[in-house]
């Protein structure tokens, strides 16, 4: 008999035990101020499983036409953007990995239990869905993704809406995939190359990445704003440490410059803020013979061809760093393919098979404001800095100065 999954429901008090915490749920968080308009998520969950790579086939049938349907796995992370027609079948087939993780505003370990889909359209009952699961036949590579908020599986609000919620690329990174392969994202709000290690998260890589899988590094927008983490001292240091111990494990590192912001000065000139950063990441590399995923270079072209105002759409309302779904969507695809081209041996090519762009002017059509209040530790001021571009410009000059004293030994 097939592993079945199930509708997953809310309880009136809440998820049953730690499935509260987005991290080892669906990656919708019912915690989080509701959205005044959106989709609800209809998620399906298997029963508990142990550590391990799963294959998934989810099966859809459209009742009535689907003009778009959002397709997630596991916390959030996006496989597909599809279009049906009434009684249009489609059958798709994941690879899931399932193993511990430290959530946001924990300090404990949590070991995933369940495997997730979850699909979001305009009309929820214009969709049958089934799936089941089994372990997969194949040898299976996991492609470990460590970093920080620019890379993390965003919890949303509900109802959900791409343009309103928060996503990072490596949400979307598996949506351009094609192979045996599962993602695990390990990445955090808030964090840097030091407290990554002193959290414990890269001891959760270690404890499970295999040989012959992949581990990318994409770090610089926490460290920028301390003394010591910055491009010419500690960063590098913590990049090398990083790569040495993931070919002791006999898997493959791979270092990814860090994701661009938008931020313009007041006369209209491009701050690149990371760009110190983006070369350090380019000398390791080269250094250390380490694959390379320039992604610093292509955000940046990128958000200077939009422009500050048209290319805001693609980051969540009020924000300069941090991407929403179609910010996540196309810096996502960029990665696939870099990544894809360094190893065709585990990867192909996937292909969107639709547009996916935002409307003109959606931060003042969704008129939303920050509406997360975050906690008083390093990590959660680190990622509101990114909101307000004055401060975060300031405390990164005033660690540049402060590190460059210490540098000097003065």
């Amino acid at each position: 008999m097939k592993n079945q999954f199930r509708l997953f429901i809310r309880e009136a008090g809440g998820y049953p035990g730690s499935l509260v915490i987005p991290e080892v749920s669906n990656g919708f968080d019912v915690t989080l101020p509701p959205l005044p308009f959106g989709m609800v998520p209809v998620s399906f969950w298997s029963e508990p499983v142990p550590a391990g790579i799963y294959r998934v086939r989810i099966r859809l049938e459209a009742t009535e036409n689907v003009e778009r349907l959002y397709l997630f796995t596991g916390r959030k992370q996006l496989r597909e953007i599809l279009s049906l027609k009434r009684g249009q079948c489609v059958e798709r087939v994941y690879d899931l990995s399932v193993m511990e993780i430290i959530p946001r505003f924990r300090e404990e370990s949590y070991q995933t239990e369940h495997l997730f889909f979850t699909f979001c359209t305009e009309h929820p009952g214009s969709v049958r869905a089934e799936a089941d699961w089994e372990a997969p036949g194949d040898e299976v590579t996991r492609i470990f993704l460590c970093g920080d908020s620019t890379v993390t599986d965003h919890a949303s609000e509900l109802p959900y809406h791409p343009g309103a919620c928060y996503a990072a690329w490596g949400q979307a990174l598996a949506a351009f995939l094609e192979g045996d392969f599962a993602v695990e994202n390990q990445a955090h709000c808030g964090l840097t190359t030091e407290t990554f290690r002193q959290e414990g998260h890269f001891e959760i890589v270690k404890r499970r990445i295999g040989k012959g899988d992949l581990c990318l590094f994409q770090f610089g927008h926490n460290d920028q704003k301390l003394p010591h983490l910055q491009a010419d001292r500690e960063y590098p240091k913590n990049l090398r440490r990083f790569v040495e111990e993931i070919r002791e494990k006999q898997a493959h590192p791979v270092l990814v410059t860090p994701l661009g912001r938008n931020i313009w000065s007041g006369d209209g000139e491009y701050l690149d803020l990371l760009e110190d950063y983006a070369r350090a990441v380019r000398q390791v590399a080269k250094e250390e013979n380490v694959p390379l995923l320039d992604l610093h270079g292509f955000s940046v072209d990128f958000i200077c061809e939009k422009g500050m105002g048209p290319c805001r759409s693609y980051f969540h309302p009020e924000d300069y760093t941090h991407t929403n779904e179609y910010g996540a969507w196309v810096f996502g695809e960029y990665m696939a393919k870099r990544l894809a081209e360094r190893f065709p041996e585990k990867l192909g090519v996937r292909e969107a098979g639709m547009d996916f762009v935002p409307p003109a002017g959606l931060w003042e059509m969704l008129g939303l404001g920050g509406r997360r209040s975050g906690s008083r530790s390093q990590r959660e001021q680190f990622d509101d800095m990114e909101k307000s571009t004055g401060e975060l410009q300031r405390v990164i000059e005033a660690a540049k100065r402060e590190g460059s004293c210490q540098g000097r030994g003065l």
